[in-house]
């Protein structure tokens, strides 16, 4: 939890021993110990070794930087120091300021200068100081005093910093009210179906109150005006942390929070003054006793009541243990572990669409109440626990939030807009030129509406026409917001249909009427290694004859043929091929907003050319069947019809598409960038990325060979290489 700890007091005083004894050893934050990290034990004039301050600068700018992580993370954290120094603290306290921390200073300085003395004549040479050293910190306590707004404690006193249970049996009734999102009208109807707030009652809110929903102004102040009163305790969801960003002129990183939530906070004229006020009321979590039951209250859930809540980062609280998937895993190890008397009540995550009631002791109150579904609440009273589930009606609807909207004004304005655009490279090819998102776009996730569009697009740059294009930029599963699970929950329109995904590269034709011929293009160019490789796969395809039927019925249609490109000879990727394929993805219109044929059509017209058609793999009918299947074909040793593959597309009846890549596709690659760093250097520069056994088996097979002298004999293609692998892991087993 936003706890810190400062200890104050001279070397020899005791700290490091009052650590050890209450078991704080794993949050503590050692100077000393840091110093030792960057510089050796140092021989002194007298023949011994100490712990040298040479290195102080570098020492503290570590220890702050890594508490400024651990801040951020909401972890329970000692700082093992002297901590003489009032600017020393200040600093410390300015940062708890900032991260919402307890801070406590741990006050060793009464134990007498001469026993001080004694018990660092005492200790081991490296960790004794000279007395002067213990003089001059003694001076500096006297003379400099811990400031305000840090409590002082002392060593016998820890027990008053940890979280305890609280005794609610009290209130007649304790509501728990689920995340909300911006979502005031649905809140409104619960709590006058309740009887309105009650003084003989508690209000348990579990957090995220804002985002997402259209009522984010209206709930914000309905949550001021009551945050104040001793029945209602609010705690602080992933989202809320945005409140006091923006109490303090912050940015956000979230666009959804900068776009949407933000000029509706600024449009109703909310006190930010008051905002920070209720964002540092939020507390981290509930845990308290109603008659004889026992109740852990998260906004996102625990595996286990541990013994000691503080050391439980807030992060863990606000995001929940495991992955987001884990939900379902989560609440039932928790029934598993714990006494029958002990329950759990949470919200923020619930992929898998699961009741409220998940278990017999774990109930989840994440409803999706801003996409239209229902606001949940829980109640505990004498007569037991009570769920409930109230729909929502004031939502943003699906068209709002996920439609792709067609692009506002003309081709000419936009291409305007695409040459201003910083994350998007124009290459001319006399009058057309192709639009493309750069690699920086791509590192700095700077997804709109232009650089989404700017893939594989040709356009007529004096025309102001589209000559060609692929697909709009989609997304891997968790890989931005709008793809995670929860969002695609509400996102997707079933059925859903899952295509191969194939491992090649892309490949476009279309008609180019300058040249009265087919035009030929990869993803950014006519004329690169791929575009040429392309032209040439078509043609060993198709006779002359289907290329001018096929032109012709471009130039009558005004549509792209995507492909996909699989060049086993001169472009093997990561899935082994027995045979170079041409595979039509799909025919899409020459417009800026993104259209194509239906997969009959695609299919017919596929036969008409003698084309090979994507591969429809599976058509799921629901949620569930989404879900569970997203499980299964992310194991480890999933095949796909006893053939590994790239993933699959999954595309919704409404058109919206998403990918996933599979482990095997995802493994392999991975090894690729080790097998290229191991021809070039002989080894690899960060191991870390190598978590598995056949990881770090393949890894150490590169080694021997390259110790051997034959590394550089291996060639680039991961392909021929892993099957070079395998042979030999055959051999020695």
């Amino acid at each position: 939890m936003r706890i810190l700890l400062l200890l104050r007091g001279a070397p020899g005083c005791g700290k490091s021993t009052w650590i050890e004894q209450n078991g704080l050893k794993p949050y503590t934050l050692s100077a000393d110990s840091i110093r030792l990290l960057y510089q050796s034990p140092v021989m002194r004039a007298d023949g011994t070794e100490g712990i040298s301050p040479a290195e102080d600068e570098a020492v503290w700018k570590t220890l702050f930087k890594i508490l400024r992580v651990r801040m951020q993370n909401g972890e329970f954290t000692v700082v093992d120091a002297t901590n003489s120094r009032t600017a020393e603290m200040k600093r410390y306290r300015e940062m708890c300021n900032v991260y919402k921390y307890r801070i406590y200073c741990v006050d060793f300085t009464d134990i007498p200068l001469e026993e001080v003395k004694r018990r660092n004549a005492g200790r081991k040479p490296l960790k004794r100081v000279p007395d002067t050293v213990i003089d001059t910190m003694y001076a500096r306590f006297d003379a400099q005093k811990v400031p305000s707004g840090i409590q002082l404690i002392k060593p016998d006193e820890l027990d008053s910093v940890w979280i305890k249970i609280r005794d609610l049996s009290c209130y007649k009734k304790i509501h728990h009210i689920g995340d909300l999102h911006g979502c005031y009208t649905v809140l409104q109807r619960y709590l006058a179906d309740n009887g309105g707030l009650k003084e003989d009652e508690m209000y348990l809110f579990v957090g995220d109150y804002i985002d997402r929903g259209i009522e984010n102004a209206k709930l914000t102040e309905f949550l001021i005006s009551i945050m104040d009163k001793k029945n209602v305790l609010m705690l602080e969801g992933n989202h809320d942390r945005e409140l006091w960003e923006w109490s303090h002129d912050i940015t956000s990183r979230s666009n959804e929070f900068e776009l949407i939530t933000k000029p509706e906070l600024d449009d109703a004229n909310i006190s930010k003054k008051e905002a920070a006020r209720l964002y540092k009321k939020l507390a981290q979590c509930a845990w308290y006793q109603y008659g004889e039951k026992i109740y852990l209250v998260t906004h996102a859930g625990l595996s286990r009541l541990p013994e000691n809540l503080s050391f439980v980062a807030a992060k863990q609280m606000l995001e929940g243990v495991g992955t987001y998937d884990d939900t379902e895993r989560m609440a039932e190890t928790f029934r598993t572990l714990m006494p029958e008397n002990v329950y759990q009540i949470h919200g923020h995550r619930n992929a898998g669409h699961l009741p409220v009631r998940v278990n017999e002791r774990v109930f989840n109150l994440e409803g999706q109440v801003e996409y239209g579904g229902c606001l949940r609440c829980l109640q505990v009273s004498g007569d037991g626990i009570g769920t409930f589930e109230i729909p929502n009606d004031v939502y943003r609807t699906f068209e709002d939030v996920h439609a792709q909207p067609v692009i506002e004004g003309s081709i000419a304005e936009m291409i305007i807009a695409l040459r201003h655009n910083k994350y998007i490279q124009e290459k001319k090819f006399g009058n057309i030129s192709s639009f493309n998102y750069t690699d920086q776009a791509f590192s700095d996730k700077a997804w709109n509406r232009q650089t989404i569009r700017a893939r594989g697009l040709y356009l007529d740059t004096v025309k102001s026409r589209v000559v060609a294009r692929a697909y709009d930029k989609f997304f891997q599963i968790g890989e931005r917001e709008e793809t995670k699970p929860i969002r695609l929950w509400n996102t997707l329109q079933f059925p859903v249909t899952a295509y191969v995904k194939e491992n090649g590269f892309l490949g476009i034709i279309s008609y180019d009427e300058y040249e009265d011929s087919l035009f030929y293009a990869c993803k950014s160019t006519i004329n690169s290694k791929y575009a040429c490789l392309f032209k040439t796969m078509v043609k060993e395809v198709l006779p002359p004859e289907r290329l001018e039927e096929m032109q012709d019925y471009i130039k009558e249609k005004e549509v792209s043929f995507v492909f996909e490109c699989i060049d086993v000879k001169n472009d093997p990727h990561i899935i082994a091929y027995p045979q170079s394929r041409l595979i039509l993805l799909d025919i899409v219109y020459n417009r800026m907003d993104f259209a194509r044929y239906a997969y009959e059509d695609l299919q017919d017209t596929a036969a008409l050319f003698g084309l090979s058609c994507k591969e429809k793999a599976y058509e799921l009918a629901d949620w569930n069947a989404f879900y569970h299947w997203n499980h299964e074909i992310l194991k480890e040793g999933y095949l796909y019809q006893n053939r590994e593959i790239e993933g699959f597309v999954i595309e919704d009846s409404a058109g919206y598409m998403t990918k996933q890549k599979l482990y095997y596709y995802n493994f392999w690659k991975n090894m690729r960038g080790v097998l290229y760093e191991v021809k070039k250097k002989g080894y690899l520069a960060n191991a870390s990325i190598l978590t598995t056994p056949m990881a770090n088996e393949f890894y150490g097979w590169l080694r021997r060979l390259y110790d051997a002298g034959k590394a550089g004999q291996l060639p680039a293609n991961i392909c021929a290489v892993r099957e070079m692998f395998y042979q030999d892991r055959n051999k020695s087993l």
